[in-house]
């Protein structure tokens, strides 16, 4: 059993200053390429995977990563390799397998599994899906995530009740196991465990009669209002799978949030290329940005400011200007204007019409507008 990573709670802007470039970069599609050999589980929905780990970690999310059903590990491979490639501490990803194969489906799980259990001369049956406890680990060691992994061997009627405790908070729970009993038992013994925010994701909704009535049942059961969401299966030999987040957020939602994210991480590369460390700049950005008062090296000093702090928009051009030039004297040397303000230059006209006469303009893009103020003082 791999050991559990110490160490810090994330936040939101260290994730934004960082981390979000890996979503929407070939690194993403070469985590995929790397668990390949080791999941059937198609590079669509490994991609949502990433995000959705990817989501947690920026909203600081609590908990640990759970798989039931992990075959030969690939997809609790990738939700480490995403650890790892964000250097997260304090998580791991538990990996729940009998590791000798599938149970028995039953009626209630539908023709197709009755028909799959049958013809074990299929190449999809894959040796009634058995890999060796054995075998998972050496591909986690091959792909160097083991330490982020925590590997319990046996049905999961047996080890979930014994280990609920152990494992803690959830953020993300897989459950990759198919049938009904499977499904049920998963929900039954973990659900609980999920924290608010966090997401349970169904491979097999969509594929198995059982694990789709085993949703509605538990759902209707407990009366829980949330909404199954589609994932994937835009390719046409693949089908998509399904996942419901806990609380009153979708995932559709928190991925329009992925959007603010990856802008403020390209928003922050641009600010580093114009802006040389140990410099110090003005930020209008209406305080949305959270940013501390040092930002990659370099000061950032909010405006309007008092006492180092955001002190709200100007009451009309000249207060504007004054506290610019207030500022520019005592040592900033640029002005970076960020989208969410960007109505600050129609609506205070003077005020844009000074920083044009009185600065040099450098960048300006549908994020940022940065000038460069070394002109004057």
């Amino acid at each position: 059993m791999g050991d559990q990573v110490s160490a810090s709670p994330r936040n939101t802007q260290a994730v934004a200053e960082g981390s979000w470039a890996w979503m929407q970069t070939p690194d993403v599609m070469d985590a995929v390429a790397r668990v390949r050999p080791f999941t059937m589980v198609p590079s669509e929905w490994l991609v949502e995977l990433s995000w959705q780990v990817r989501a947690v970690l920026a909203e600081n999310i609590p908990g640990d990563f759970v798989e039931c059903g992990v075959w030969r590990g690939g997809a609790s491979f990738l939700m480490a390799d995403v650890l790892r490639q964000d250097k997260a501490q304090n998580r791991s990803v538990w990996l729940f397998d009998s590791f000798e194969g599938m149970p028995p489906p039953d009626v209630i799980d539908g023709p197709a599994a009755m028909r799959w259990a049958r013809d074990t001369d299929s190449p999809a049956y894959l040796d009634n899906i058995r890999a060796s406890l054995e075998e998972v680990r050496a591909g986690a060691e091959t792909l160097g995530v083991a330490p982020y992994l925590r590997f319990v061997k046996g049905w999961f009627e047996e080890t979930l009740p014994a280990h609920r405790d152990r494992i803690g908070p959830i953020t993300i729970l897989r459950i990759d196991c198919d049938w009904y009993a499977s499904v049920r038992c998963c929900l039954e013994n973990l659900y609980d465990s999920v924290v608010d925010g966090g997401f349970i994701i169904f491979d097999d909704y969509y594929t198995n009669d059982g694990c789709a009535i085993a949703v509605h049942e538990f759902l209707g059961a407990r009366s829980l209002p949330y909404r199954i969401e589609t994932v994937g299966g835009h390719a046409l030999d693949t089908e998509p799978c399904a996942v419901f987040r806990k609380g009153p957020d979708t995932w559709r939602a928190a991925r329009r949030n992925l959007g603010w994210f990856q802008w403020l991480w390209q928003a922050g590369e641009e600010l580093k290329t114009f802006v040389p460390p140990g410099d110090t700049f003005i930020l209008v950005d209406e305080d949305s940005w959270g940013t501390n008062d040092v930002f990659h090296g370099r000061r950032r000093i909010p405006f309007l400011e008092r006492a180092g702090r955001y002190w709200g928009a100007p009451a009309d051009d000249a207060t504007a200007i004054r506290e610019l030039e207030r500022v520019r004297c005592s040592g900033a040397t640029f002005l970076v204007v960020a989208w969410p303000a960007f109505w600050w230059f129609s609506y205070y006209a003077g005020f844009h019409r000074h920083v044009r006469s009185s600065s040099r303009s450098l960048l300006e893009n549908e994020r940022l507008m940065i000038f460069d103020l070394r002109a004057r003082c």
